[in-house]
């Protein structure tokens, strides 16, 4: 046989034997001998199903990315308040609301111009990922409400598909930054898309982008810190494994269970499943492979050792591993989605992380152990221990005292606790969206970008004068709150009272009307006087014209009485002289037969002569006209004569009115001007005043072209909703920002009341809509997730433990080593960096502490039960000794991990690290090493009530029996002290 063939051999007997103690002792549990008899299959089975999951379901990310929930509820009123607005105002009734913002390294201009227009318009046509948009800087009437002063900058708002957080908005944000970067804005200009959704966004983004360096650098930190503890990459190549396997096989499963929508997922939970599924798995591997080297020191073989360490600590792993799983899924009860989307994924890993605890692991430690690996190095922390067990039992009250005022001294930070909810100072400041925030402010009004949005729904149609009286009036009062900037709505469309929109500016209106109807009187006045004047001489002339028909009309008509006559006398001449032309007609003919007669003066006169016989009758029709017009004459005037007496009763009658209506406006001119005066002063005074409190519009404004194109940005089809943007003066993220938005809707309630608005709904949104809900939300989550995940894991704690005070003690502890983390915590990034916690901070915290805390806790007193034989101080000092090295390297691990968290972009992941690794380093050093074991020792006999402990007889039968070596020096510095 070769030398390889009998190497394979050996390695096959080593990994397939069957030590007859592996089968034939008896007490020995089945399930631990079945994992010793097949630990490589079990290895196998492991990393296969480990690679088989990963190359089957999608990687958690892409599930995430696909089915990521909404970050605040459905039925939040800031929620419900911005998806009214998309529902009236055009969209799909969405929280998603986005600024689109150029900016210019000079004033914008055509081709700004010419490119926004382009660019909306794409970004209009992508009906898959865009509701609406609320365009202003193309039309020329509202520009400047969208327009910076110094012209660099103008911004549109863009409602996007998908309420915040989701995948579907996460999805529409990252294809208008796409939209973008495929058509770039011309030189000298640079497009931003950012406001309060694409904050969250980014938040999400940076904390997704953070997981792998977050596993790197946890990894990397634990692999140190357990190579110095054990100084054998063989060695800890088993709470590795263990932590690997959960993250490998219980991923896959998340995600598939994600995809499938059977739980909620979301990028927050992918970033705390790794880590504490690292913590968790490397932790229980470490406390298997603890117990192991603690009975190989003892003298067991490596078979015996493997029993008694899984006899010894699997009941504590599975305790652990509930408490964790059970504490996290509490979080399930909670409404914010980062609370809610974390707790079952990481229920779910925690519990694949607890199977391979308590498979994987034992198969690595019997397989391992056949080769003589995961041996104990020399133990001197084991004597150090014992040496802090015994000061604690011999003196605990100072021990306890002193110990609780270190956790005092840390506790003095938390009153002065301020949670941040400013997303955006839990992203690196140049993430996408404070890039476009940080432009907004060198050119815009402060906080323009992230406005409260206030709506007023009404039973009726609110655009009439009336209504718009009572809103004024409740923009009034919100502008009038300290911290509100500015506000905007239909009786301020550019953010500003309307120039005509004000009393006094209509009284001056007026008054210049006034004004001018004075002057016009003035002219009239003068008109009247000069008419009166011309009437009297109208009636003197109309006088002289009656004599004088008088006179005409009798020698009209003897003029007609001649002409008759001379008719009648020219028609017998005319008569005569035709009888007189047949006579002389031959020598008319012989006279005109004369050759050159007209040469001839004498023939030419009797030429002439002869033709006056025609032109006689020239005079028939001249003396008929005349004879007919001296006959009209001679009727007419008569007629016209009596006509007069009419005229001159017009004239009386115009005399009589214009006198009076001259001495009527002589007396109004001044009264009238009176009124011009008091209608200036009126106007003067106001408007040195605040015209805010003073709003009137007749019903002719709701015609003017201006007012109607304001109508559709304010006011819903059917009038019976509008809309206000209010502006904070402080950030639209800080506390004081939400505490403004807090007065609000009292304060806009009470403006109304006793108005024909009385008993309207209104409802907030936006930024500070969004913060507050928020923090009520966050506080209603703490106090339901930490009820849930304390009385969850003091159950496990009772069961295991089957006493009420210990069970007390335990959870009592841990509470206390968060409050204390907390303020050291809050005293680090709030006092020294500057930075205040994070909002999610505080609850995320307290469960992953009660969960993972209590499991030191837990171990430690457990191990106090199993030492009772021994009486209950040389069982303290013994427990101590043998599991401080252990506890406390499983702290120390997990407190780095967490550590590790602060490499994150993300400031409340890093936050979170801080908290909770702090927490894992009191609960480890101080609430583990002196406070528990100090109470206990206090507490004696009762620390185990309601289990009866007779600890002088036990301690009496016991003493014989000690195993451990340093039982002898126990009982030495015990002498005299009460058992």
């Amino acid at each position: 046989m070769s030398l390889m063939d009998n190497l394979r051999v050996r390695i096959l007997d080593k990994l397939w034997a069957k030590p007859a103690d592996v089968v034939a002792t008896p007490g020995r549990p089945l399930l631990a001998r079945f994992l010793y008899r097949f630990s490589i299959p079990i290895l196998v089975l492991w990393l296969g199903a480990a690679g088989l999951l990963n190359l089957a379901v999608p990687q958690l990310e892409t599930v995430i990315k696909q089915h990521a929930r909404s970050f605040l509820p459905d039925d939040a009123a800031s929620v419900q308040a911005i998806s009214k607005m998309g529902d009236y105002f055009g969209g799909a009734g969405t929280n998603n609301f986005v600024y689109l913002l150029l900016e210019g390294e000079s004033p914008l201009g055509a081709e700004a111009h010419q490119y926004y227009s382009s660019i909306l318009g794409r970004i209009n046509q992508d009906k898959k990922h865009v509701n609406s948009s609320m365009d202003l800087w193309s039309d020329p009437q509202f520009a400047p409400a969208n327009e910076s002063a110094d012209g660099k900058a103008a911004y549109v708002l863009i409602n996007l598909k998908g309420n915040m957080g989701t995948a579907l908005a996460m999805e529409s944000t990252a294809q208008i930054r796409e939209l973008i970067a495929q058509y770039p804005p011309p030189h000298g200009i640079t497009a931003h898309l950012t406001g309060p959704s694409a904050v969250v966004n980014d938040e999400l983004v940076s904390i997704n982008d953070s997981i792998l360096i977050l596993l790197v650098a946890c990894a990397g930190l634990v692999g140190i810190i357990l190579l110095v503890v054990y100084r054998s990459p063989i060695t800890i190549a088993l709470p590795l494994l263990v932590a690997g396997a959960g993250l490998g096989v219980g991923r896959p499963i998340v995600a598939f269970l994600g995809q499938h929508q059977i739980i909620g997922v979301s990028i927050f939970a992918s970033a705390l499943l790794a880590v504490i599924v690292l913590g968790a798995g490397i932790d229980y591997g470490i406390f298997l492979l603890g117990r192991y080297q603690e009975a190989r020191r003892a003298g067991e073989d490596p078979v015996t050792a493997y029993y008694t360490a899984l006899a010894g600590v699997q009941h504590i792993i599975i305790a652990s591993g509930l408490t964790v799983a059970g504490a996290t899924a509490c979080m399930v009860f909670t409404r914010l989605a980062i609370f809610s989307t974390s707790g079952l994924p990481c229920t779910v890993a925690v519990v694949v992380t607890l199977a391979a605890a308590l498979t994987l692991a034992p198969a690595a430690l019997a397989a391992g152990s056949r080769f003589g690996f995961f041996e104990p190095r020399e133990e001197k922390s084991q004597r150090r221990w014992r040496r802090i067990a015994t000061y604690v039992v011999r003196w605990p009250g100072p021990v306890l005292a002193g110990s609780l005022a270190v956790l005092a001294i840390a506790f003095l930070a938390v009153p002065g606790f301020q949670p941040s909810y400013n997303e955006r100072q839990a992203q690196p400041s140049d993430s996408p969206a404070n890039v476009g925030f940080a432009a907004s402010d060198r050119h815009l009004p402060p906080n323009i970008m992230s406005p409260s949005v206030f709506i007023v729904e009404s039973d009726h149609d609110m655009r009439n004068s009336g209504d718009l009286i009572a809103l004024a009036k409740m923009s009034s009062a919100i502008l009038n709150i300290p911290g509100v900037s500015n506000v905007q709505g239909i009786t301020r469309p550019l953010a500003a009272p309307l120039e005509l929109g004000t009393l006094p500016a209509q009284a001056g209106y007026v008054g210049g009307r006034l004004t001018q109807m004075t002057n016009l009187l003035k002219q009239r006045i003068e008109d009247l006087t000069a008419l009166s004047g011309r009437v009297g001489q109208l009636s003197l002339t109309v006088r002289g014209l009656e004599q004088a028909l008088q006179t005409g009309t009798v020698g009209a008509t003897q003029i007609h009485s001649g002409a008759a006559e001379l008719r009648t006398s020219l028609a017998a001449v005319v008569q005569k002289v035709d009888s007189l032309r047949g006579t002389v007609k031959p020598a008319e003919d012989f006279i005109g037969g004369i050759p050159n007669c007209r040469d001839n003066d004498y023939c030419q006169a009797a030429l002439t002569g002869f033709s006056l016989f025609d032109d006689l009758h020239r005079f028939d029709g001249l003396v008929g006209n005349l004879v007919n017009g001296t006959g009209t004459l001679a009727q007419t005037l008569p007629a016209l004569g009596a006509q007069l007496p009419g005229l001159k009763d017009f004239i009386s009658q115009v005399n009589a009115v214009v006198a009076p209506l001259q001495s009527t406006l002589q007396v109004l001119l001044p009264q009238v001007s009176d009124i011009t005066q008091f209608t200036d002063d009126l106007s003067k005074s106001f408007t040195d005043g605040d015209p805010n409190n003073s709003f009137f519009i007749p019903t002719q404004a709701f015609e003017n072209p201006l007012f109607k194109s304001a109508m559709p940005y304010f006011f819903s089809s059917d009038g019976k909703v509008t809309r206000m943007v209010v502006t904070p003066e402080q950030e639209g993220f800080s506390q004081e920002a939400m505490e403004l938005s807090s007065k609000i809707i009292p304060t806009a309630l009470q403006a109304i009341k006793g108005t024909s608005l009385a008993g309207s709904t209104v409802s907030i949104g936006g930024p500070g809509g969004t913060l507050l809900n928020i923090e009520a939300f966050t506080r209603e989550d703490f106090i339901t997730s930490a009820v849930a995940a304390f009385a969850f894991v003091f159950c496990v704690i009772l069961i295991l433990l089957r006493s009420l005070v210990a069970a007390i003690v335990v959870i009592g502890t841990v509470a206390l080593s968060y409050v204390s983390a907390l303020g050291v915590t809050v005293f680090v990034w709030q006092n020294l960096i500057g930075i205040p916690l994070h909002w999610s901070v505080a609850p995320l915290s307290f469960v992953f502490l009660v969960a993972v805390g209590a499991d030191y806790n837990m171990l430690l007193v457990a191990r106090f039960r199993e030492e009772l034989h021994a009486g209950i101080k040389t069982g303290i000092i013994r427990s101590m000794a043998n599991t401080g090295g252990v506890v406390t390297t499983a702290g120390l691990v997990f407190g780095f991990t967490m550590f590790a968290m602060i490499v994150a972009p993300a400031r409340n992941i890093a936050q979170l690290g801080t908290a909770v690794g702090l927490g894992l380093l009191m609960d480890t050093l101080i609430v583990r090493s002196f406070v528990v074991p100090a109470i206990a020792t206090l507490l004696g006999r009762w620390f185990w009530w309601p289990v009866v402990v007779h600890d002088r007889a036990a301690s009496r039968d016991a003493i014989p029996h000690a195993v451990t070596p340093g039982d002898a020096s126990d009982r030495g510095r015990l002498v005299g002290a009460s058992r």
